[in-house]
């Protein structure tokens, strides 16, 4: 969808899918308790979720419309192809050695860059989620490469300032 400054929307919630690098349960059950509709690796292919490689992955997120989100840096340059063809979007952690406790709290707090460039962007395109907790940087394919932009984390805004008074 469309709205008339050209960019697409989407026209539902988004639905994220986790891969294998958040686990089956516990950090998924944290994003949904902050209002994130996600479904998992384990969910979607159960015990064979062990056999699934990355290429499905893209694909299967490309032909159920879900936004992919993942803690390995490597899948967007290692499956770059692949991401352009099922038209996706890929949101990916950074400091992934630092674990769930980390991660979560920097997914919930990116939530709403996370929104804004979904509605902002078309796919495909790859972002990160920095360590302090916003999207830092959008990767988009123009339809012959590949182009980062970097994005500065907004001031507060009056709402937030006071809140945090």
């Amino acid at each position: 969808m469309k709205n008339t400054s050209g960019k697409s929307q989407p026209e539902e919630t988004p639905v994220f899918f986790l891969d294998r690098t958040f686990g089956r349960y516990q950090v998924a059950q944290r994003l949904r308790d902050a209002g994130f509709v996600l479904r998992t690796l384990f969910e979607e292919f159960q015990e064979a979720e062990s056999r699934i490689i990355d290429p499905v992955i893209i694909q299967h997120c490309g032909l159920m419309n879900r936004i992919l989100l993942t803690g390995d840096q490597d899948l967007i340059r290692t499956w770059n192809k692949e991401i352009i063809q099922a038209e996706i979007a890929v949101f990916i952690t950074t400091e992934n050695n630092e674990g769930p406790n980390a991660w979560v709290p920097r997914i919930i707090a990116a939530k709403d860059g996370i929104l804004r460039e979904l509605a902002r962007r078309q796919k495909p395109f790859t972002a990160s989620i920095s360590k302090e907790g916003h999207v830092a940087q959008v990767r988009i394919y123009d339809g012959t490469q590949w182009k980062a932009i970097e994005i500065r984390k907004k001031n507060p805004s009056n709402y937030e300032r006071k809140r945090k008074k």
